[in-house]
């Protein structure tokens, strides 16, 4: 059996970095060894780089043609070096087998002021002149030189900022035809764009928050403007974007519709549902919380993922759309409840997940594509190292998700609430026991566990 092709260990370092990277699934050619990029098994591993000589804003080269020092990053347009942390230019060292001369930032979570630059020796056109003048020139200098330094510095900050919020487009090139423009995607965004262009049942399963149903808007809106010879929908005008959430309470009739008696004659009529639309019309069909459904109900799901046409209740047959794309997510693979956070989870049958047989993405959280998607690193690094800490002492029950940060995002730059008071908001429904597990001193969990309006 085949399996997912894995970046290159230099493009997974490059993703850490905050570049885009993937396995090229295009044909094209590199723009600095001009060897083919390969789109067809085995594909080549691709970086999205900035090159200073050319005029478009990225361009997919080799990631084993990444330059550091020359190439930039496309968001921020400086050297991809300055991005890296000591660590991880290290480790490109190792993996580039040539070392280079700037030295790599320190790896802080917070930046460190800079040192007051040395200023310049006095021009000799200055010198020579009146010696009052020498001397106040010595002194004023290193003052107007930090003074430039600091203005230069908020500035640079405040264009990092709006470029965080929100982030810049992202292109991500399919083919020979007209780039298509996405916005900011998940790793996994690829491999289940893919999936769509081939009308492929896709399984996304992976923790709560992880961005699975966006990415299935992503991928409607990226089916719609490609050409149909690319995958893209043949009827675009005509498709549907239709979500159902799935419980453990549906039953079949809510998948294929009920039969409705008339009161007058007795007679009864199918009411179709909008699950059965898009089957007729096209477009992508989410079953969001897909392992919610109970077996019979899972099954009446199974008509709608297996086959070209479908029975109704009534007689009638509805015949599968050619844009028809199924795309379900789910927190488990359909093992059932287990020992974990999704307690509701129900256990889904070989029949029902062999339909995504092929089609199977184990979607989990993207470090670098949350704090991309966040855009403020006081904020991210608090809740990354929340997760750790959780994942750390077994607390399978806690889930930090990118909701989390996005709350906390609009609490910090809409309300104006300080971290200590978003760090606290963030683990008001823990216990004491698991915050002093995780480390937590008892000032701060006091704080946190406080009734909300003071009242005893």
């Amino acid at each position: 059996m085949g399996s997912r092709q894995k970046q290159s260990p230099k493009a997974s370092l490059l993703r850490e970095v905050g570049l885009q990277t993937k396995n090229a699934n295009f044909d094209s050619t590199c723009k600095v060894c001009s060897a083919p990029i390969n789109g067809t098994s085995p594909k080549c591993s691709v970086v999205a780089v900035k090159i200073p000589s050319e005029s478009r804003k990225q361009t997919w080269i080799h990631a084993d043609c990444v330059d550091i020092k020359y190439h930039l990053v496309p968001e921020f347009l400086n050297s991809i070096s300055d991005e890296m942390t000591s660590s991880q230019f290290a480790s490109w060292e190792q993996l580039d087998g040539k070392p280079r001369d700037p030295t790599p930032k320190e790896e802080t979570k917070m930046p460190t002021p800079k040192p007051t630059p040395t200023p310049k020796p006095i021009p000799a056109s200055v010198k020579g002149g009146d010696p009052a003048g020498e001397a106040l020139a010595s002194m004023v200098m290193p003052h107007l030189m930090a003074g430039f330094t600091d203005h230069v510095d908020t500035v640079m900050n405040d264009k990092i900022n709006a470029l965080a919020l929100p982030r810049t487009t992202v292109v991500k090139p399919l083919g020979d035809f007209e780039e298509v423009k996405v916005g900011l995607t998940h790793p996994c965004f690829d491999e289940a764009l893919d999936l769509g262009r081939i009308r492929a049942n896709c399984l996304t399963s992976g923790p709560a928050g992880s961005g699975k149903t966006h990415a299935a808007k992503q991928i409607f809106d990226t089916l719609k403007s490609l050409p149909e010879s690319a995958g893209g929908f043949a009827k675009p005008d005509t498709v549907r974007f239709t979500v159902i959430s799935c419980h453990n309470e549906m039953m079949p009739s809510d998948i294929v519709g009920p039969m409705v008696p008339n009161v007058s004659t007795g007679d009864e009529k199918h009411r179709i549902t909008e699950i059965v639309n898009t089957f007729r019309d096209g477009g992508v069909l989410v079953f969001d919380e897909f392992d919610r459904l109970m077996g019979g109900t899972a099954v009446a799901a199974n008509m709608a993922l297996a086959n070209d046409s479908w029975t109704m209740p009534d007689g009638s047959v509805i015949h599968k759309s050619p844009d028809l794309f199924i795309l379900a997510t789910a927190n488990t693979l359909g093992q059932g409840k287990g020992r974990s956070a999704y307690v509701s989870a129900e256990t889904l049958d070989g029949a029902t997940l062999n339909r995504f047989a092929g089609g199977v993405i184990r979607w989990g959280y993207d470090r670098a594509f949350e704090r991309m998607l966040i855009g403020d690193d006081e904020i991210v690094s608090f809740f990354h190292d929340l997760r750790d800490r959780a994942d750390k002492a077994g607390l399978v029950s806690r889930i930090i998700s990118p909701r989390h940060m996005l709350t906390a995002k609009k609490q910090k730059h809409i309300l104006g609430y300080d971290m200590e008071r978003i760090r606290r908001i963030a683990v008001r429904d823990w216990n004491r026991k698991d915050l002093k597990t995780i480390g937590f001193d008892d000032q701060f969990i006091d704080g946190a566990l406080a009734t909300n309006g003071g009242a005893a």
